[in-house]
């Protein structure tokens, strides 16, 4: 488990020594551990390379002393050293950079009071650095490879660091925006939960940086640091500018790499579940068994992502009221406009006027947020954000009213069901997810985004018409609306400009 107040878990001998030897420890290497805890990595490398020269940084006294007994250990912290001026070698053999650094937030660090923070200065003003330190909160992991890769990109080095697999993303993403010599990279899977007790995507991950090769910003990633040998099930990298997930796979689907036709809308976000979602029993009614009677017109189906992925979006099980028709609407009117909600809501104001969140401050009391007219769209084409495959769901009203749906979907809103059916039809089509998984890192909390979404351009997907009208006439019948195969034409032609050139 790691220590709380500085972030770190020290690494078991066995797998220091498992990434040295992927990493390939030159004999007379020079081996710098930052963040060194008790000396994992110093260890390791004693007992892979013993003829190597081991400098460890480590700001825990007790930790420190642990660690000195395998090689010099300075007694300062990583963020305010300059490891390139201040940190002086006996020798000249290859220099490797190896470790294990925090794998928390700035903002989970402060809000433990840690004083084991660096100071926000504008770090990356170096060939674009300082955006990293531009937020309010970064990850610890991440600035200390930037800052180590900073510090030493003029010379030739290797580096090793076991991280979450996003960290190693991010740093590749940047590198290749700053254009650093990145001659070559790596991901190796580690199984964080054995090995730390972690439940995140972790990986070894190694760097070679080396300004008289050609660079290369894309990393194959391997599934068993264990298992090297194997061949690598992806390569992720920057590709015109843009990060991938699997640039093998993106090659053949990468002109529906774009521009979206339509605008992506995520769901409603409100803060307090337990006053604003209801139960359908088939009428509203409090977790509790309260039945409610409420003003109809604030008051609609709603669905959650885990509805929509699992296909339950056609049937009523839940209810959300929705106070306002667009997110900073005035509030104050319900108190006359619909005075049974007002009541309801003042009865519930300690946990409304309680939520945290930073949108609700200077709002109208009891707002919600995350919607517009598009929310009462009568027919909407919606994904999960959260779950690890691409289905796509025609939602069309329940009870004769549109449904709302939550902050973890994000859809397009359409008038005419026929043209969702259609869209709906081309965003299942193999061509789309092809486009998707090459696209996605699917360890992400969130893999489906709408950032994601909006580089979907329909336009170039190449959907076979035949096909796509087929499949949306059977979707069609399974939800039980209307759909005339034969008006697609005009449809295309007519009705939506966007689709005009969709389909060969």
């Amino acid at each position: 488990m790691p220590n709380n107040e500085f972030g770190d878990f020290q690494t078991p001998l066995s797998l220091a020594l498992q990434c040295l030897r992927v990493m390939g420890l030159p004999a007379a290497a020079r081996v710098l551990e930052p963040t060194c805890g008790t000396g994992g990595f110093l260890q390791a490398a004693s007992v892979v390379s013993p003829g190597s020269e081991r400098i460890g940084v480590e700001v825990q006294a007790t930790h420190a002393r642990r660690a000195s007994q395998w090689g010099t250990v300075l007694r300062q912290d990583i963020f305010s050293l300059r490891p390139d001026q201040q940190i002086q070698w006996r020798s000249d053999g290859p220099l490797c950079v190896v470790g294990n650094p925090p794998w928390v937030t700035s903002a989970e660090l402060g809000r433990l009071n840690s004083g084991n923070l660096p100071v926000k200065e504008n770090f990356k003003g170096a060939k674009g650095l300082d955006a990293v330190l531009g937020g309010a909160n970064f990850d610890v992991c991440e600035y200390i490879i930037l800052k180590l890769i900073d510090a030493y990109r003029d010379q030739r080095f290797a580096l090793g660091m076991l991280c979450k697999t996003h960290v190693a993303r991010n740093v590749m993403s940047h590198a290749a925006a700053a254009r650093w010599p990145m001659a070559s990279s790596a991901v190796y899977r580690i199984d964080a939960k054995k090995w730390f007790d972690a439940g995140v995507d972790a990986c070894w991950f190694t760097v070679e940086v080396d300004s008289r090769r050609r660079a290369d910003y894309t990393t194959p990633v391997y599934d068993d640091l264990f298992a090297p040998d194997a061949r690598p099930s992806s390569r992720f990298g920057t590709v015109d500018g843009r990060l991938v997930s699997d640039i093998d796979r993106y090659r053949n689907v990468r002109r529906a790499d774009g521009h979206c036709p339509y605008e992506w809308r995520s769901g409603l976000k409100h803060d307090a579940s337990s006053v604003f979602e209801l139960v359908a029993t088939p009428e509203p009614a409090t977790r509790a068994g309260r039945r409610l009677d409420l003003e109809p017109e604030y008051v609609y189906p709603f669905l959650k992502s885990t509805d929509v992925f699992r296909d339950k979006h056609r049937v009523l099980s839940k209810w959300v009221i929705v106070p306002q028709r667009s997110f900073g609407d005035d509030t104050a009117q319900l108190r006359y406009r619909a005075p049974k909600l007002w009541l309801y809501l003042l009865d519930n104001s300690l946990i409304l006027d309680g939520r945290k969140s930073s949108i609700y401050r200077h709002r109208p009391r009891f707002s919600v947020f995350g919607h517009g007219p598009y929310t009462y769209a009568p027919y909407k084409v919606t994904v999960s954000g959260l779950h690890k495959e691409p289905v796509f769901r025609l939602v069309a009203p329940i009870e004769r009213r549109p449904v709302v749906l939550d902050d973890t979907c994000y859809f397009l809103p359409f008038t005419d069901p026929a043209e969702a059916l259609v869209v709906t039809a081309m965003l299942n089509s193999e061509q789309c997810r092809d486009l998707i998984e090459s696209l996605v890192f699917w360890d992400s909390k969130r893999p489906i985004t709408k950032k994601l979404l909006a580089r979907i351009d329909l336009r170039q997907l190449g959907c076979d018409r035949g096909q796509t009208t087929a499949i949306a006439t059977s979707e069609a019948r399974r939800l039980g609306l209307t759909f005339d195969p034969d008006a697609v034409d005009g449809l295309f032609a007519d009705a939506s400009p966007e689709l005009a050139d969709a389909l060969f």
